[in-house]
């Protein structure tokens, strides 16, 4: 039953790092497939945008939540807009003038890319995601007024009506693969937020969940075309790239039942290496495009080399993390820390 009071995971969530390790798995394992076996192509093609999904509901959900915990003002609206881009441009820029020093695009691309007019290959997520930083917060005023009126459910009724607008204006069989603009995908980050006050108001029992999460697993697997054709003789979902809503509930789903599981999803989630993989996902996400195209290019068709360019692009995301993220994220949170220090 939904409450005004918190429930029980309003807090900390140990998973997150691991689901944030799970979606950028799931891009590298779908991008490589399709890169090294071309045969995979018609079949598995677009299947990478599952894990963008996640991504995109999960840092809906993981801002929400701050925001919900620390207050929503002036002071903590100041801190997000600065961490957001100091977290996201200073990595986004150097890997755009990489990408355009090794050849992959001219100086007409890079400028556009780096402006947000342009996507390219997997960059396409983040004018999207950034975009959406500067909606959230205006959201959250909203819901919040909503929310300390008529109370948490009107909050769900009012995201509701939202994201159907946005679907009713811009449906799906309109978009442009690989489209950057927000617009497009509001539903989807919509799904997060409201998954940040459910579980906020939600008492839920921490138990085991692994059965749920296989069957979600499952279903996630019957989502692709290729696979569902496979196992029942027919296509559920036929094209990925416009059902982002649909596979962005499940994945809330799935995000709730992890943070709520205390079995064995919870301990490979919270793993160390899961967690290290979600610390590098960012660097991991916009370098592992450089690492497929160059080794796919010369071993098409080979198992070997598509395994190990996946464990290349974690080891390079790492080695950026360790190079230029971390640093970058110590000066973020120390200026953030600065910022929230009390004036004397």
């Amino acid at each position: 039953m939904l409450t005004e009071q918190r429930g029980n995971l309003a807090g900390h969530f140990p998973a997150a790092d691991g689901i944030r390790g799970l979606a950028v798995l799931v891009v590298l394992v779908a991008h490589a497939l399709v890169m090294f076996i071309p045969a995979t192509r018609p079949y598995l093609g677009g299947t990478g945008k599952i894990g963008v999904w996640l991504f995109f509901v999960l840092s809906a959900f993981l801002l929400t939540n701050k925001f919900l915990k620390n207050g929503l003002n002036i002071k903590s609206v100041s801190e997000y807009f600065f961490g957001r881009a100091l977290r996201i441009l200073p990595l986004f820029f150097i890997a755009s003038v990489f990408y355009f020093y090794l050849g992959y695009y001219d100086a007409e691309t890079l400028r556009n890319v780096l402006a947000f007019q342009q996507g390219f290959a997997h960059l396409w997520t983040i004018p999207v995601e950034f975009k959406f930083y500067f909606i959230l917060p205006i959201l959250l005023i909203a819901f919040q007024a909503i929310r300390n009126r008529f109370g948490v459910f009107s909050v769900v009724l009012l995201a509701t009506l939202i994201a159907t607008a946005f679907r009713y204006f811009y449906p799906a069989s309109l978009l442009q693969e690989n489209s950057i603009e927000t617009r497009w995908y509001i539903s989807s980050f919509i799904v997060g937020i409201l998954l940040s006050y459910i579980i906020r108001n939600l008492n839920t029992p921490l138990r085991k969940y692994g059965f749920y999460i296989f069957a979600l697993m499952f279903l996630l697997l019957l989502i692709i075309p290729s696979f569902c054709d496979l196992i029942t003789g027919r296509v559920i979902v036929p094209n990925l790239a416009t059902s982002y809503l649909s596979i962005s509930i499940v994945w809330a789903i799935f995000i709730f039942l992890s943070v709520s599981d205390r079995g064995i999803t919870s301990d490979i989630l919270s793993s160390s290496l899961m967690r290290k993989i979600g610390n590098h996902s960012f660097s991991t996400y916009l370098a592992h495009w450089f690492v497929l195209t160059q080794l796919a290019e010369k071993h098409t068709n080979s198992i070997p080399m598509m395994l190990l360019s996946i464990v290349a692009s974690l080891l390079l995301g790492a080695i950026i993390y360790f190079v230029f993220e971390r640093n970058i994220e110590t000066f973020r949170h120390r200026v953030q820390k600065a910022m929230t220090r009390p004036s004397k």
